[in-house]
């Protein structure tokens, strides 16, 4: 059922606009204990991540990526590919990231995701990049 949830809320529907990965695991995590088994929601985030794979991010440096994979160890610092530049441009070869491993931007400043992006921000579907 947690699955089936997820997917209805992360999915464009006829009568809803999908939502980001993110915020539909915060509704997800605020309907524990209400329509789902609290421990069954709390496994179901710690295997998705705070930001799973496919979700479009905002990196403090500007840049917008999309998550490829997730850090086991320290869920807030996954593998990202970056595809548009501070300026909102695409980049020509995209930049992969490991934020475990990369932890300054090329200007020294601290380089965290600093927020996730609603599905379709700036025209990038994250399907055209895993095919």
């Amino acid at each position: 059922g947690i699955i089936d949830c997820y997917s209805a809320l992360t999915s464009a529907r006829s009568y809803s606009r999908a939502m980001s990965q993110n915020k539909a695991l915060q509704k997800i995590y605020d309907w524990r204990n209400v329509y789902f088994q609290a421990e069954l929601v709390e496994e179901f985030i710690q295997c998705m991540g705070m930001y799973p794979t496919g979700s479009i991010v905002e990196m403090s440096s500007g840049e917008i990526g999309i998550v490829l994979s997730q850090n086991r160890a320290r869920r807030m610092r996954p593998k990202v590919m970056l595809v548009l530049d501070p300026e909102h441009e695409p980049y020509e070869s995209y930049v992969i990231l490991d934020l475990m491993a990369q932890l300054e931007s090329q200007e020294s400043r601290a380089l965290d995701i600093i927020k996730s992006l609603e599905p379709g921000s700036f025209g990038i579907d994250p399907a055209d990049f895993f095919l």
